[in-house]
């Protein structure tokens, strides 16, 4: 069975594909989502970054015993971190000035209430969960450096995916080459296309652990 909606512990990610592959990378370390004996977070996906970031302070504010934000750095992680650090502060958060490497948690507003940030991809640079998933292509695949020439061809010859979005371009391409062509991410790490043990894919489960399993 997996964790109930009113489950104490909320993991909040911006949309179905963060919300899979969170799912199915830490399923592939271990993480057994049925286990009813254990507390388990629910993972709610809200839709977007600009709703994630407009209901942080609520999700904050809540009765939540711990609560995980995984977001995308996307261009600038200063910028991202800055915007994370006032909605933080306005529920009486208080987040440090730069994100840790290895997953940021901080003490919740009630005693033993735990908050925790990951930025996608690893909290040192900019980029977003195709950059993260891009680290989890098999190191040797042929193809890998192929899809990246063709989604520039494919651009070049008027497609109309933007120059900003070549790295998820790049990894849908590489995707529909597979024994079964275009494959979600949280399917494609089930089914084993992706990979899972990445430093970035280690330290996430880590961060994780420390923030929902540890006691």
């Amino acid at each position: 069975m997996p964790p109930p909606k009113n489950s104490p512990y909320r993991l909040v990610v911006e949309g179905p594909d963060d919300l899979h592959t969170v799912i199915h990378v830490l399923a592939r370390h271990g993480y057994d989502w049925d286990d009813s004996s254990i507390m388990r977070p629910y993972v709610d996906s809200l839709g977007g970054i600009t709703k994630l970031l407009d209901s942080l302070s609520v999700i904050l504010k809540s009765s939540f015993e711990r609560v995980g934000i995984v977001i995308d750095a996307n261009a600038s992680l200063t910028n991202r971190w800055a915007q994370l650090r006032a909605q933080s502060a306005n529920a009486g958060v208080e987040l440090p000035a730069s994100p840790h490497p290895e997953g940021t948690i901080v003490a919740g507003m009630r005693p033993g209430t735990r908050i925790g940030v990951w930025l996608m991809p690893d909290n040192s640079s900019p980029g977003t969960l195709e950059s993260f998933l891009s680290r989890l292509v098999p190191a040797d695949d042929p193809c890998w450096a192929y899809a990246d020439e063709a989604a520039g061809e494919a651009r070049r010859r008027g497609a109309r995916c933007p120059e900003k979005d070549h790295l998820k371009s790049r990894l849908h391409t590489w995707l529909a080459w597979q024994e079964e062509p275009g494959l979600p991410f949280g399917t494609a790490l089930r089914a084993r296309v992706l990979q899972h043990g990445s430093d970035d894919a280690l330290r996430f489960v880590s961060w994780f652990r420390r923030l929902f399993v540890n006691s």
